[in-house]
């Protein structure tokens, strides 16, 4: 089976070792922004995109989530 965003081979929830790994930093990650900005997920994701230090899997893992309206329990990273 393939990556859904490369045609690399999939290593576990549907990414290739490499968008694997920036999936899981995303979702990491996205408890330090929602605490220092209060912004949602998908503002996380846009945000992600638009900055200019995010590395390229980040941001085709970012648009990914976006498009296919993927929701991820990200309420266990909103601990306040």
């Amino acid at each position: 089976m393939n990556c859904r965003i490369c045609n690399r081979e999939v290593k576990a929830d549907g990414f290739c070792l490499l968008h694997l790994r920036a999936y899981r930093n995303i979702v990491e990650k996205y408890a330090v922004w929602h605490k220092a900005l209060g912004i949602g997920w998908i503002e996380y994701l846009v945000q992600i995109q638009k900055n200019t230090l995010t590395g390229e899997w980040a941001k085709e893992v970012a648009n990914n989530i976006i498009i296919t309206g993927e929701s991820t329990d990200v309420r266990k990273n909103e601990e306040t």
